[in-house]
């Protein structure tokens, strides 16, 4: 609780205090606090980001919000757009997130991560807000809750969340993607 209060509240000053370079980011940063109208994956921002993947009312929208932020930004990489989470672990540099655990591979700020349900379809997925350190990261993610308790998969908003790596978690983060623009 301590550790994600402490995350949450450096993130805020970097995000008044800091001018992401990536234009996804910060197209992401200013949904942050919006919350769906009735908690059905409903309200008008939410329906544009679904729309945007050909999705509807009602679908879980968290691959749609990402979707969403990266064409606007005309970000070129990862080429998916989709509703569905799990697509975009087929983007170009995916790295394992277990690699990153070890330390032998870095996330940046900017980066998609990727959650599955173990070997099932379902999964979610987000920003990186901050550069990742092994284990612990920040995100920017649509569709979860605010805090610990609630859906993290299937929340009621855009927030900024503290997150970390547990392999063995039945619902973990499993990889991750670069974004560029060329």
């Amino acid at each position: 609780m301590r550790f994600s209060f402490l995350v949450c509240a450096l993130s805020l000053l970097l995000l008044s205090s800091t001018v992401s370079a990536q234009k996804h980011l910060q197209i992401a940063q200013t949904y942050i606090g919006t919350k769906e109208a009735t908690g059905h994956n409903d309200g008008e921002p939410i329906e544009s980001f679904l729309r945007s993947v050909g999705r509807h009312k009602g679908d879980s929208w968290c691959a749609a919000f990402v979707s969403y932020c990266l064409t606007v930004a005309n970000a070129k990489q990862p080429a998916i757009r989709s509703g569905l989470a799990r697509e975009f672990k087929r983007g170009k540099g995916m790295i394992k997130a277990v690699d990153v655990l070890r330390g032998t591979k870095k996330v940046d700020k900017g980066f998609i991560v990727g959650w599955e349900k173990g070997e099932t379809i379902s999964g979610h997925i987000g920003f990186v807000f901050t550069k990742w350190n092994k284990q612990y990261g920040t995100t920017i993610e649509g569709n979860t809750s605010s805090g610990e308790k609630g859906s993290q998969a299937d929340g009621d908003g855009v927030y900024i969340r503290a997150r970390s790596i547990q392999p063995a978690n039945y619902f973990r983060i499993c990889w991750f993607v670069p974004v560029s623009y060329k």
